[in-house]
């Protein structure tokens, strides 16, 4: 009787043994695919230099870019942009003092006459800013508050709050960043993104864009949802296809404009010039919606961490 208990035992014992080694082999192959899809999705945010996806990196950097638009029925022009951090020393690397051009939706997203009628929407956040940023994690979440003023004449005050968060699922991976900016002549914004991620091969990525901007002066909240499409072709080139949607919610959920573009961009020397080439094609409600083609060459050098 007893050899008999003895022999159950150990039968019970070797088929928890394999369910927990079936499982634990099921875990690791999990958690190793969800690594492959964010280290793709990274890698692709890092080289067309996200500007949201930029600032996760705690690392002193100098960026310098010359963006020059070309569009139907108007002439060139170029904005040059720079963002420079400093990482002090002795601070756990988490303060920073950060000089920078406000991020702000390029022409081949926003039509210009919409910051006419608009002129709280995003792309009118085109202003130097300088001041002090502070950044931890916490339970995988990093968070960043920043202080400073906008280089301006009066000089305005602002203080923003980001939070980013990465979930993955099994073929999924969510993007979730948030930020609350408060300037002293403006009040409140928000700026949510909340973007899934999907690995379609060892170059590819799709990505679900879901974008909402709110500001408090006249409570209208803008929408961007669509499919963008990123391929990596060598080490030096990628491009990126993006077809979205822009709605307004008043006076009613009404669209705005449709947006077609496609990226390309080159690593031209060393990992520090590259050059990105734009053409878009633009359908804006208020030019009953007809195509607006465009074109945008730029030239980014970085100095500092690469």
């Amino acid at each position: 009787m007893k050899i008999l208990i003895i022999f159950i035992c150990f039968l019970i014992g070797k088929s928890h043994a394999k369910s927990y080694y079936k499982k634990n082999i099921v875990d690791k192959a999990h958690r190793s695919f969800s690594k492959k899809i964010l280290k793709l999705s990274d890698n692709i945010d890092g080289f067309f230099a996200d500007s949201k996806h930029d600032d996760i990196e705690n690392r002193s950097k100098l960026t310098i870019s010359l963006d020059t638009y070309f569009r139907e029925g108007r002439g060139p022009y170029a904005i040059p942009e720079l963002n420079y951090r400093l990482v002090l020393p002795r601070t756990e690397k988490r303060l920073q003092v950060f000089i920078e051009s406000e991020d702000k939706d390029k022409e081949t997203e926003i039509d210009e006459s919409q910051a006419k009628t608009n002129p709280k929407s995003k792309d009118n956040d085109d202003d130097l800013t300088a001041g002090l940023r502070y950044m931890i994690e916490k339970s995988g979440i990093n968070l960043s508050t920043d202080t400073g003023v906008l280089v301006n004449i009066p000089v305005v005050v602002f203080a923003r709050f980001t939070a980013k968060k990465k979930v993955t699922f099994t073929n999924w991976v969510l993007k979730i960043n948030e930020q609350v900016k408060w300037v002293n002549d403006e009040g409140f914004t928000s700026d949510l993104d909340l973007d899934f991620d999907k690995r379609l091969s060892k170059n590819l990525v799709l990505r679900m864009v879901n974008n909402t901007f709110w500001n408090d002066e006249d409570y209208i909240i803008r929408f961007e949802n669509g499919p963008s499409l990123f391929q990596k072709i060598n080490q030096k080139m990628a491009l990126s296809y993006h077809a979205h949607v822009i709605t307004f919610n008043e006076p009613s959920f009404v669209v705005e404009q449709y947006v077609l573009q496609v990226t390309y961009k080159q690593r031209l020397y060393k990992k520090w010039l590259f050059m990105q080439m734009t053409p878009y094609i633009n359908f804006p409600r208020q030019r009953n919606f007809h195509r607006t083609p465009g074109f945008v060459l730029g030239f980014e050098a970085i100095a500092g961490h690469l």
